[in-house]
């Protein structure tokens, strides 16, 4: 049997095991949601919503910003594709809440097309939040931003299934300040260089409200890969100790993987936010700046100004239009190419081979790509998954309502330079362009239109429309 049939074979057996564990928890929550509906049948609620998308494009492929940041419900090549959402709360005492959800996403054009995208169960009381399974990222920004708020964690990717524990909101700690934060351990279930990889991930951050117009808000948040099976080194450590060492960073002893001994355990990346909000007669204004890491150098901003610098604006009397946004991505700098902390190469690692995706999709900002068809198992110096993680992109979004039409547009310039190893020559420059006008009815549910168009110097123009509808209940 050649080489190319064992890895087909190999690659079957693994999606049929996550077909086999989706169903598992699938079987699991409906259980769950009989018995949650026989307990508290008078005070549980239920809501829902159900979706259809047909979609035409000039090209095989569809415009950029009909299928980034979806969760993976619409995907690059999709015409057409169903989605359903229902959940169920239970509400007891003053501050206690049990939610469960599931949503079912079918669409063509991917290669598993029939997924789930949320399946949880998620408690809270009137100061902590935890969520087990599976849950899709709340949209920040009106969906405007390029990359949902978090260059490191966007809607890019379809959700993860793992356990958080975090802050429900803020916790005061005085009349200015208050605090948040959030742990949580992820599983990456997918078919990928280092099967069954965890994920760490924490988060802090402090909030400062100077007065009722003026807010800032600083975090860290710190993700780690880490553990799983890899062809290369066989069972990476994943006790208590090699935890340890991954929360705090720290580098292996001998046992471990020769990149962990000088580095650390794991493949570690994260970001700092800085963002200033303040209100004026006008509308509301904010300026962020939220700067990624991956190693030392990153984490003393050697690697300066990489990361996303963004403005927003809301008036507070016009309707026609009511948010602005503007975001300059940058991740080029990577500290530099010469130097032994230069070259960052992010989202990409020498270990975990297939870097930061999940299913192949990106799992931080759009504009970082992964070739998935890549031979993971070719014997060469650090063979990744990512093929451009270097890029320059200026992105603008806008949205107001007109009657009862309700518009988004977005705009996106942005050059791709592929990676310091491996430079495109030329580079990519692109103009990607999104629009949308959705309209609700009283009863009869929310209809949306959508157009997009693609530009590029190196490929034929992409054009493309689509029609939705959106029924809630």
């Amino acid at each position: 049997m050649d080489k190319r049939s064992q890895r087909y074979i190999i690659r079957y057996a693994k999606v049929r095991k996550e077909k086999r564990a989706d169903i598992n928890w699938l079987c699991f929550f409906f259980l769950f949601f009989l018995f949650f509906a026989s307990f508290a049948q008078e005070k549980i609620e239920f809501s829902g919503e159900g979706s259809l998308i047909g979609i035409l494009s000039s090209e095989d492929i569809i415009p950029f910003w009909f299928h980034k940041n979806t969760s993976t419900r619409i995907g690059e090549f999709t015409n057409g594709a169903m989605y359903g959402k229902s959940e169920a709360k239970f509400d007891w005492g003053e501050n206690n809440t049990l939610k469960a959800g599931v949503s079912l996403m079918l669409r063509d054009g991917i290669e598993e097309e029939f997924q789930r995208e949320n399946l949880f169960l998620e408690y809270t009381n009137n100061w902590l939040k935890t969520t087990l399974g599976a849950k899709e990222r709340p949209i920040l920004y009106n969906d405007l931003s390029s990359n949902n708020g978090n260059i490191i964690w966007s809607t890019n990717a379809r959700p993860m299934p793992g356990l958080i524990l975090e802050a429900k909101q803020p916790t005061k700690i005085s009349k200015i300040f208050a605090l948040d934060w959030g742990i949580a351990h992820y599983s990456l279930n997918d078919d990928r260089y280092v099967k069954d990889t965890r994920v760490h991930y924490k988060r802090i951050g402090l909030v400062v409200n100077l007065n009722e117009k003026h807010k800032i808000t600083g975090q860290f948040q710190h993700f780690a890969q880490w553990a799983g099976t890899s062809p290369e080194y066989g069972v990476l450590p994943s006790d208590l100790e090699a935890f340890i060492d991954v929360f705090f960073a720290r580098s292996g002893d001998e046992s471990t993987a020769p990149g962990e001994q000088q580095n650390s355990i794991g493949n570690h990346l994260g970001s700092y936010l800085l963002d200033y909000q303040f209100i004026t007669k006008i509308g509301n204004f904010s300026a962020y700046h939220e700067h990624l890491f991956e190693d030392g150098s990153g984490t003393a901003l050697a690697n300066f100004p990489d990361g996303v610098w963004g403005a927003t604006f809301q008036p507070k009397k016009l309707k026609v239009f009511t948010m602005l946004l503007y975001e300059y991505v940058d991740t080029s700098d990577q500290s530099g190419i010469s130097g032994f902390s230069g070259i960052d190469n992010y989202f990409s690692n020498s270990i975990y081979r297939s870097g930061w995706t999940y299913e192949g999709n990106i799992i931080g900002t759009p504009f970082i790509t992964a070739d998935d068809s890549i031979d993971l198992d070719l014997i060469e110096k650090n063979p990744t998954a990512i093929i451009n993680n270097r890029v320059q992109a200026h992105h603008f979004g806008l949205m107001g309502t007109f009657k009862k039409i309700d518009w988004l547009f977005k705009t996106t310039i942005s050059n791709s330079l592929g990676t310091y190893g491996r430079p495109f020559d030329p580079s990519i420059e692109s103009w990607y362009n999104y629009v949308s006008f959705s309209y609700e009815t009283d009863k009869y549910g929310i209809f949306n239109i959508i157009g997009g168009a693609d530009f590029s110097n190196i490929t034929d123009t992409v054009i493309g429309g689509g029609l939705s509808y959106k029924y809630v209940f």
